[in-house]
């Protein structure tokens, strides 16, 4: 494997971090873009009830790809402490069980998400107006959860032996399909929110197919033949205690995000066309925050792996600081033009008070976030799941929800209220997480195979 591993172990943390890093950054730009060109193009060529539609039907397909992707993370995790601890021999069983779970994951998510469409629509509220073309988003995207399931297994996999190059090239080359997609959709052939979604979902197969391809002649732990896919029963329990909390901590926030927006459709169609657009242009603004969330995970992974413990604080340390001065570009923007930054995406005067409104104390969720994100990552690279799982829900269920009803409902402060609840609850995953870095509680070994100890 000597031509796509990476050992993470060794020599300047700040520099190694940072190197490895840039490609995440650069991935999740190019992610992040899936949804901001479907929403631009939308925007500019459709009608405000297709903005609405790919907000509210994108945020729920979202909802269960982080299932996918915290399942990615877990298998970085373990690849990345057996890398680190010298015990390559077993990446291939790994790979196997991963590859096979994620395939299972991947049919019977987009069976069911497909099929529960229309009541899940319903039950948050989305506007009639865009009810039509919600429903034809989720509908096509669904079938893409296939896709996404072996890309993110297979970049989980290359990340844990320290390449974060390869996904950025593959999601390179799917996204300027996707933009071309778009515009021929969306724009030239008229289909709207179906377009939309239609392009992304094609982006995601061909995404999958330059990656296997690729990776099939640089020595990847397993060889995509029908008959390596199999389960190990013992890998699969570790991949599981480790990978599931992640994932369920992703699903959960991801539905709380649904939650809220139930509670902003409440405010009608300007107000959820809004918070759509807010919630876009957070994902591009916490793109490094993300990053560093990820790559302090697979270093973390391979350092404690190494029983490391210095260098892996110094991950959370410097990768904070990064992280934190990235978010504060984005915080000054939506101090100083939020009305400009939502006007990016739409001419609706109605929905750019809107979002103006939603801003106030939206900002301070990119700073708040920017050290939620790094000592999650952290806390994930160590195998301890479970406390990042209980945190998130702490936040999320116990702070950010009822806050969110409290000012934004109950008070009568609108978008104003809810803006405020948000950072509010990161800041209690905050406390909490470095409340644990503290303690060295994290030292203690969870996977079986990590030579980590006190």
């Amino acid at each position: 494997m000597h031509t796509i591993e990476n050992n993470l172990t060794s020599g300047s943390v700040f520099k190694t971090l940072w190197k490895f890093t840039l490609p995440f950054i650069g991935t999740n730009l190019i992610q992040t873009l899936y949804g901001m060109v479907d929403l631009y193009i939308v925007g500019q060529f459709s009608t405000t009830a297709d903005v609405s539609a790919v907000s509210v039907a994108g945020t729920v397909i979202a909802t269960f790809s982080m299932l996918l992707i915290g399942l990615s993370v877990g298998v970085t995790v373990i690849v990345g402490q057996r890398f680190g601890a010298g015990d390559e021999k077993e990446l291939s069983s790994v790979s196997a069980t991963a590859f096979s779970l994620s395939a299972i994951v991947g049919v019977a998510l987009a069976v069911i998400v497909g099929a529960l469409s229309i009541p899940m629509l319903k039950w948050i509220n989305t506007p009639e107006d865009a009810m039509n073309g919600a429903v034809a988003y989720m509908l096509i995207c669904s079938v893409g959860y296939i896709f996404q399931s072996f890309y993110n297994m297979l970049a989980g996999i290359l990340r844990g032996v320290g390449d974060s190059r390869s996904p950025l090239i593959y999601v390179g080359i799917s996204s300027v399909l996707n933009i071309l997609g778009d515009i021929l959709l969306v724009w030239g052939m008229g289909m709207g929110a179906a377009g939309a979604a239609l392009a992304t979902t094609l982006a995601q197969g061909i995404c999958v197919l330059i990656g296997v391809i690729h990776v099939k002649g640089r020595s990847f732990p397993f060889d995509f033949k029908p008959g390596s896919f199999k389960i190990v029963k013992a890998e699969a329990r570790e991949l599981l205690h480790v990978g599931l909390p992640i994932a369920l901590q992703e699903v959960l926030v991801m539905f709380s995000f649904i939650i809220l927006e139930s509670i902003v459709n409440r405010f009608g169609l300007d107000a959820s066309a809004a918070a759509g657009i807010l919630d876009k242009i957070f994902l591009f603004a916490t793109i490094p925050t993300n990053a560093f969330n990820a790559a302090i995970s697979a270093m973390v992974a391979q350092n404690v792996g190494a029983n490391e413990h210095g260098r892996a604080m110094k991950c959370l340390w410097y990768g904070s600081i990064l992280s934190v001065a990235f978010a504060a570009v984005f915080f000054l923007l939506g101090w100083l033009i939020p009305d400009r930054m939502v006007g990016i995406f739409t001419t609706d005067t109605g929905v750019i008070s809107a979002g103006t409104e939603y801003y106030a104390g939206y900002k301070y969720e990119y700073l708040l976030c920017a050290l939620a994100f790094c000592v999650n990552g952290f806390i994930n690279g160590t195998g301890h799941t479970k406390l990042t799982l209980a945190n998130n829900i702490i936040s999320t269920y116990v702070v950010r929800i009822p806050g969110c009803i409290l000012l934004g409902v109950v008070a009568g402060w609108g978008l104003y209220g809810i803006g405020y609840a948000l950072p509010v609850a990161s800041a209690a995953q905050v406390i909490v997480g470095f409340g644990f870095f503290f303690t060295g509680r994290w030292k203690k070994p969870v996977t079986g195979n990590s030579n980590s100890g006190e």
